[in-house]
């Protein structure tokens, strides 16, 4: 393979890409517990300072919890967008590829007829 050429697996990519979507699903899952989930309130400690304290702690480690798990997910999402547009693409433009001189002349025939006035053999 030449220095300027990229060559891409679409099989690997389709499994990065699989692989990803069961990811997506686990933190789409963690951030739906952390966001219905009752149990995701601070635990009722009391009225004295040092439960009060520890409530807080807990609501401040949730939300900062929920705000990783929403940029991972974004993130996530991102990447199944744009995997699953590289595979899409890529087995396009090996079907492309793997069409046969006739099939490309038949293809290319409306637009050359076009460029030269309806002439075949311009």
């Amino acid at each position: 393979m030449a220095e300027d050429e990229t060559y891409v697996d679409t099989l690997s990519l389709l499994e990065f890409h699989r692989h990803m979507r069961a990811r997506l699903d686990e933190a789409e899952s963690a951030l739906t517990a952390l966001t219905t989930d009752p149990g995701a309130q601070p635990p009722a400690l009391g009225d004295f300072h040092d439960a009060k304290e520890t409530g807080a702690r807990h609501r401040t480690l949730h939300d900062e919890y929920v705000r990783r798990l929403r940029r991972l997910v974004n993130a996530l999402t991102a990447v199944q967008t744009a995997t699953g547009l590289f595979v899409q693409d890529y087995r396009t433009a090996e079907q492309l590829n793997s069409m046969g001189a006739a099939q490309v002349s038949d293809a290319m025939r409306p637009v050359g007829e076009a460029l030269y006035g309806g002439r075949r053999d311009a």
